[in-house]
């Protein structure tokens, strides 16, 4: 009202780039920086600060570190580093700060989020107790996985990893799933397979990934993992329920132990920092499933860590291992024994998945998993003597035959109701008199045969996956006139 023009005055404060390492940047100035704070470096380009020293304060460049010059003033901003997250972003490839890298234009962002948040507290949570179908069909009846768990993937190099996280996203199809594929310091070859299988199956449609290859620069490579759990943070915070694939955790620590070694921190096990726990344990803990006033979505955790010679007591393995719900093993011997996908059963576990496993695979899976133990026992016996005796060669003929009904090619995940079919098989003695060929035809045929003559029951299993007597009923039908048809005998003594 006094006509005297106000001005906005904008306080930031200043320092100066004392020195350049790789992409670490050391800052003379900036008292009241806080870790985790994004700094303007001149030129377009911005850091994160990422700790301090007795005198100065050091910052991870976000950018290209050729075009900074020692001497040139920095800027403290006073916010923390955030991606842009939104809808929009489904469907498309970015980058670990959100730009994206599929040549599919610009996206146009419905919110900011830090990158570096707390877990959720435990009065934010609600129970995990939904089933999540991965599609691998060992998992499901053995190591089953709810909404909201950590499950952690272990094996060697070449082991299969990669293709059972891929198999749980394309099962999600239809579930009202997001799902978010992290790419850790992976070759962009690797990265194209995962992108063709998406692409193939029209899995691209409830899919993102975001993606920090071997070629990106350490830093993105750090930062990915954190950008993956914040968009997921987002949808999980709309009521959505988020898958999201870590490929892999190892990469990303060996990212986060060079930045480490650039800021001239001590290494410790195997040159890892000592603080390398609790910057996974910091992600890892943003899963879970969340209750209806704090959206009533989920974030589901599975993350790929590498293995060397199938050692599981290593130091990433063993940090990951301790963080997580569960684990699945892969086995470099069985899967050059030709099983497919190589999962270790003595090895893998889920520790809260039994609970939201559907009661139908819960009823037909029982003792599966002694059973299978017994018969690796005794053909490990059996190399070391002549013949078998009738109760060891029974326990062999129905090893073999679940041996067969695990089986699974790549990339083929396999419905819910077909895995019915194959225990419900197996659970009445079907499958133990039959050829290694015939149990093959049966496992690879008898769920277009059931689509094809019985849809009725393929809704109804998904629809109340329980076992009810007109289920049952159905079932033993259906597998009768498959067997009529294929010309399989029909064995004398079936049962439960």
């Amino acid at each position: 009202s006094s006509g005297i023009p106000l001005f906005k005055m904008k306080v930031a404060e200043k320092g100066r780039i004392k020195d350049i390492k790789e992409i670490i940047v050391r800052i003379d100035g900036l008292p009241s920086c806080l870790n985790g704070q994004l700094v303007d470096l001149g030129e377009g380009v911005k850091g994160i600060v990422m700790g301090f020293d007795q005198d100065n304060v050091l910052a991870l460049v976000l950018g290209d570190p050729g075009r900074l010059r020692m001497g040139r003033d920095v800027i403290g901003v006073s916010e923390t580093f955030q991606i842009p997250v939104g809808e929009k972003f489904i469907g498309r490839v970015v980058t670990a700060l959100g730009v994206p890298c599929d040549q599919g234009g610009d996206i146009e962002p419905s919110a900011q989020l830090p990158v570096f948040l707390s877990s959720p507290p435990i009065v934010h949570r609600a129970a995990v107790e939904e089933f999540l179908q991965t599609g691998t069909k060992i998992i499901d009846v053995m190591f089953p996985l709810a909404k909201g768990q950590r499950q952690l993937i272990l094996g060697d190099r070449q082991t299969g990893k990669t293709v059972i996280t891929v198999d749980a996203m394309l099962s999600q199809r239809g579930k009202n799933v997001l799902c978010i594929y992290c790419c850790v310091g992976k070759s962009v070859s690797a990265l194209e397979k995962v992108m063709g299988a998406l692409h193939e199956s029209n899995a691209i449609e409830y899919a993102m990934v975001i993606a920090a290859t071997d070629s990106s620069p350490v830093g993105e490579q750090y930062l990915v993992p954190f950008s993956a759990a914040s968009m997921a943070d987002y949808f999980a915070s709309k009521g959505r329920d988020v898958l999201v694939i870590f490929d892999d955790l190892t990469k990303h620590a060996w990212a986060y132990r060079q930045l480490s070694l650039l800021l001239e921190r001590p290494p410790g096990r195997e040159a890892y920092p000592g603080d390398i726990f609790y910057v996974q344990t910091q992600l890892m803990e943003r899963a879970g499933k969340f209750n209806e006033h704090h959206g009533g979505g989920s974030v589901t955790y599975l993350g790929i860590a590498e293995t060397q010679q199938g050692d599981l007591t290593g130091y990433i393995p063993s940090n990951l291992a301790s963080m997580c719900d569960g684990q699945i093993v892969l086995s470099s011997q069985i899967f050059a024994e030709g099983f497919r996908p190589a999962v270790d059963i003595l090895l893998s576990l889920s520790i809260i998945g039994g609970k939201a496993q559907p009661p139908i695979l819960k009823a037909l899976s029982r003792g599966l998993r002694a059973d299978f133990a017994r018969y690796t026992e005794v053909v490990q016996l059996s190399k070391l003597q002549s013949g078998l005796s009738g109760e060891a060669e029974r326990i062999v003929k129905r090893g073999e035959a679940i041996t067969s009904i695990l089986k699974q090619g790549q990339y083929k995940p396999v419905p819910l109701s077909e895995t019915v079919l194959l225990l419900y098989a197996l659970d009445r003695n079907l499958l133990t008199h039959l050829s290694a060929d015939q149990r093959d035809k049966f496992r690879q045929e008898i769920g277009g045969f059931v689509k094809e003559k019985k849809a009725s029951l393929i809704e109804a299993i998904d629809t109340k996956p329980e076992m009810t007597a007109a289920i049952d009923k159905d079932l033993d039908l259906v597998i009768r006139d498959f067997y009529t048809a294929s010309g399989f005998p029909w064995p004398a003594k079936a049962g439960g």
